[in-house]
Order: structure tokens, then sequence, then C-alpha cells
């Protein structure tokens, strides 16, 4: 890691821990804009934002730079403050009407922050059993949202997003944690049967809402951000997520399950190096079940670092995911993976996800191949190339490799 970024985590801790920031008066002017531009990149700058502009040495960052990065910060600030209360308003309504679902993540993580409005999101999910889905679908709709895909059947599909014109509200509709057709990580839910069931209540603000019980909740966070991983990263984030829940809920989170549940799906390694890092943002300690593992966490915060939030720091990264993905789908298959053949030409159940009318007509495959090669070799980055997608993709699975997920 890099100066910035040691400094970069510091302010992190610094925040999450509402803690001030200990100033370096070697800092100048560049090094605090480096600083802000990682936060940037991982999605975290109201939270660094507010821990390094009390520090002295900040003021020598020239006045129209900060002010370039106070007015980010701020936007994002109203913006999540305006998207919760939508949000709340909206759960309220559902609950009048005798519809009560799961909320995963979003909300009820930023509660536990110390100031929720500095911990941007972008979506809020929400999770329902299956039969139900239909009636929320309607009730959003009559609500002023809109579907994202027109064509999208709630008794079919296993997740619909909807977004509201002039508004940050933007949801997603969940009947099962996971893509049950992913080959890479559809077999997660097996471990989530009757989550639904074992949900709890929180207050959120005024409003109380349902939502995971903490063992499902904190292992839910975890799968979350291995899932991420398998396409093309999972950004810090995710990782100021797991502390903030392990550290609110420590004493009601089974962990010796959570590793049980990570060794059936070869995801301990992973799980522990995450935790490693989750706890160094607190100053923690790892959960014991986890801290026994011999695992280096540097190689999975380097990735964390260089992929940006979700790993999507470049298209060169985000296309390479189609490779990583078959790697863990070959695994499971007993099969041999095709770097090359799978980048260019990715599965069916991957290109659904960006191309919907795939899930109505299938045999479009070789025409959505064909549009995404058109986008591809067209857009305007001329630094985009599949060559170096495969390189990443290959490098990437080294790392899958050294967490023990794939052989």
């Amino acid at each position: 890691m890099t100066g910035t970024d040691g400094t970069f985590f510091a302010a992190l801790r610094a925040a999450l821990r509402a803690q001030p920031l200990a100033d370096d008066p070697q800092h100048d002017g560049s090094g605090w804009c480096a600083v802000l531009r990682r936060a940037e990149e991982q999605q975290l700058l109201p939270l660094v934002y507010e821990a390094v502009c009390r520090v002295h040495s900040f003021r020598t960052l020239a006045p129209d730079t900060c002010r370039h990065f106070q007015e980010k910060a701020v936007s994002a600030a109203v913006r999540q403050i305006v998207q919760t209360n939508e949000f709340l308003t909206l759960m309220l309504h559902a609950q009048r009407q005798g519809l009560d679902p799961a909320v995963l993540k979003g909300v009820c993580i930023r509660s536990l922050y110390p100031m929720p409005m500095l911990r941007p999101s972008v979506d809020e999910d929400l999770l329902v059993a299956a039969k139900d889905a239909a009636r929320f679908h309607s009730f959003l709709l009559a609500s002023g949202l809109h579907a994202d895909d027109a064509d999208a059947d709630p008794e079919t599909d296993a997740e619909l997003s909807y977004h509201k014109d002039g508004s940050p509200t933007y949801l997603e509709l969940h009947t099962s944690l996971f893509a049950p057709d992913s080959d890479a990580y559809g077999d997660c839910n097996r471990f989530f049967e009757g989550a639904l069931a074992r949900c709890i209540r929180v207050q959120i603000e005024d409003v109380s809402v349902r939502t995971l019980a903490p063992t499902d909740h904190i292992l839910y966070l975890i799968l979350h951000a291995y899932k991420h991983f398998l396409h093309s990263g999972t950004g810090l984030r995710a990782a100021c997520d797991i502390a903030m829940f392990a550290h609110a809920q420590e004493t009601q989170i089974d962990w010796t399950y959570i590793l049980a549940c990570c060794k059936a799906l070869r995801t301990e390694r992973f799980a522990a190096a995450l935790l490693r890092i989750a706890a160094g943002l607190l100053d923690a300690a790892v959960p014991a079940p986890f801290a026994a593992l011999q695992v280096d966490e540097q190689p999975l915060l380097e990735d964390m670092l260089a992929g940006g939030a979700l790993g999507a720091s470049g298209e060169d990264r985000l296309h390479s995911s189609t490779i990583t993905l078959e790697a863990v789908s070959a695994q499971k298959r007993g099969t041999r993976a095709h770097s090359w053949r799978i980048s260019v030409f990715p599965p069916l159940g991957s290109m659904q996800g960006k191309y919907p009318y795939l899930r109505r007509m299938p045999w479009l495959l070789p025409a959505a191949w064909m549009q995404r090669l058109i986008r591809y070799l067209f857009r305007s980055r001329r630094d985009v190339s599949p060559a170096q997608s495969v390189r990443i993709g290959k490098s990437r699975v080294r790392l899958l490799r050294e967490y023990g997920i794939i052989d």
C-alpha cells in the first residue's frame, strides 16, 4: 500500500469510530487530494471528507479543489437523507396495506454508522416470499415507481428493480438472496432457507422494519461480498458494513455456524481475509473461529483498492468477470474453464442481466453476443481491450486459487 492508502485508512477508521483524525504536518494539499480521490473510487467520500476536513494540514488544499470535494460530499449526504426518508415512508405505506418485506443491508446497516447519511448507498433491497412478489410489484407500481424492465414478471423473476422519476429512490425486489440460476454462487441460497421466518424487527428512525436475524444478516453480507468478488471485485464499503454490523451484533452472531457455511462453499479463507480487513477498520478482534485460520488478507485488500467500489474501476475489469465466474462455475461442474472463449461469448445466465430480452427469448443469445461485441469495440475509450480483460481475469483467477475457492 502507498502512503496515500495509509492516510485513507486512518481517515476511514476515524470516521467509523467517531474519533478525530490525527494530523500529519508533512501532509500537503496534493496528498489530501489523493486521499479524497481514493475515497471517491470506493464511494466513501462523505465519510472520509468528514474526517479529514477538520485536520489543520487539510487547509493547504487549494480552495477550488476543497470546494469540489465538499460539494460532492454534501450532495451525496443530502441525496442519502432524501432516499432514506422516501424509503421509510414507502415502508410505512406498505405496512398499512399488510405488506411487510424484509429489508436487506441498506438502511439497516447505515443506521449503525455514527452519521448514517454519510454512508452512501445506491439502492434498497427487499426480500419477499415468491408467492407475495406480485402483490409487492403492484404496490410499488401504484406508489409511483417504475420497473426497469417493462416486461418483468414477478411470478418468475427472482430479482426485479424499480426507480422513481426525479428521485434517488431505487429498489430491488428479491425472492431469493442470490440468483438461483448462477452456477457460481446460486448454491449460497441453501443457507438461507427459512430466513424470512427468522426475521427480527429493528427501529430505523421512527419506523419499525423487518430484517434478517443477526447470524443470517452477517452471513449474507459476507456472501454478498463474495458474489461481487467473483464478478469484478468488492470494495471497501463491504468491509465497513461488516465491521459495523459485527461490532453492533457481536453477541448475537453464531460465528461457528458462519464458518461451517463458508467451509461448505469453499469461501472460509476469503471470509477470514475479509473479516481481518473489517476488524482492522475498527481495531477490533477477528471472530475467534476465523482468527484460527492462517490467511493473508493483503492480496484481497490490494484487489479491493485496485477495483474500487464493486470492482467498477474500469471496463476491462468489469468485462473480466466472465472469466472469474466461469472459473468457479467450471470448478463446480467438474469441467475445464475456457478463459478467452467465455470472455468473448459469455453464457446465457451472465448475459441476462444486461440484456433482459434474453429471459423471454433465450434463442437470441447469438444476437446479444454480437450486440455486446459491437458496444465493446466501438466505445469512445480506446484503452479498453479484450486482451486486457483476459489478463485481468487470469490475474484474479490466481487470487481465487490463493483463497482456496478453486483448485
